[in-house]
């Protein structure tokens, strides 16, 4: 695990976390302006998939993933043997990784089922697809959820604000 600086953590968070977040924030925060995204789906399908890469990535630096068996989606704690060299993750900011009790249970398959999507469907080129999974609703509920994980585990301990969305 790399040990960070004060300037590393500074930068991360001021600099890569507030990129990550842009991505993360885009779509919900498009539809709530009534962006219309009528004869624009090349743009569409990349905003969609900005948030959901979004959701996967933080709540991997969070500490969890999702699983499924059969049609059984589970949020779990990332595995510390899976945790490459240079992988940042919150417990490098002083604070522990989550695990799934930290997540109200009923929020649990809908982060998995999007996690699950991100990790599979998106990452690679499969023979099955999960539409329940890349519905609007759900890709913005899972966004909005990560991003108060993220303010709850993160900024408010370290005494920061969220950062506005780069535009």
């Amino acid at each position: 695990m790399t040990n960070l600086t004060q300037t590393d953590k500074d930068e991360f968070l001021d600099k890569h976390l507030r990129h990550r977040l842009t991505l993360l924030r885009t779509f919900r925060e498009r539809k709530i302006l009534g962006h219309n995204y009528q004869g624009e789906g090349d743009i569409y399908r990349c905003v969609k998939d900005s948030n959901l890469i979004a959701v996967r990535l933080i709540l991997d630096f969070l500490g969890l993933r999702g699983e499924c068996v059969g049609t059984a989606y589970s949020l779990v704690t990332t595995s510390i043997t899976s945790r490459r060299s240079d992988d940042i993750k919150i417990d490098q900011f002083g604070f522990q990784l989550l695990t799934p009790a930290d997540i109200p249970q009923v929020k649990h398959r809908l982060l998995a089922g999007v996690y699950k999507r991100a990790d599979k469907e998106l990452a690679h080129l499969t023979s099955t697809f999960n539409d329940e999974f890349n519905e609007e609703d759900i890709l913005i509920e899972a966004a909005t959820i990560v991003e108060g994980l993220l303010e709850k585990y993160l900024y408010t301990p370290l005494g920061k604000q969220l950062p506005e969305m780069n535009k």
